[in-house]
């Protein structure tokens, strides 16, 4: 049980690293918390909540994966070269595209809520 413990905790220094020295990993985080806001403050459905959460978990884990991926490369070759940029490159286009996916489901799930609530006023 000890090894899982050290473990979980390595994971946590993990996210705390990323929070202090990753700009877009803070300013995602920033996003997924006012999404939970929203998702818990709107009438959603269980299934919306959980695409929601399942969505932010998605995102989140793509950038810390990014990241850790980036630093890799970065000490393996520390000097530029073109193969590592296009790598670099990649990764950081599958943070783009699952984002715009994340975009299209807070549309999605939120703006259906929101619509009603703004009308009131």
């Amino acid at each position: 049980m000890t090894k899982f413990f050290r473990s979980f905790r390595h994971a946590v220094d993990g996210i705390r690293t990323a929070i202090a020295t990753e700009r877009n990993f803070r300013f995602e985080l920033v996003l997924a918390v006012a999404s939970v806001v929203l998702a818990l403050i709107l009438p959603l459905s269980v299934a919306e909540r959980a695409i929601v959460f399942l969505t932010i978990g998605i995102i989140l884990s793509l950038e810390l994966l990014n990241t850790a991926f980036e630093h890799l490369m970065d000490v393996l070759n520390p000097q530029y070269h073109e193969d590592v940029k296009k790598s670099k490159d990649i990764a950081a286009g599958a943070v783009l595209l699952a984002s715009i996916a994340a975009a299209t489901v807070g549309l999605v799930v939120f703006v259906p809520h929101i619509i009603p609530f703004v009308s009131k006023w």
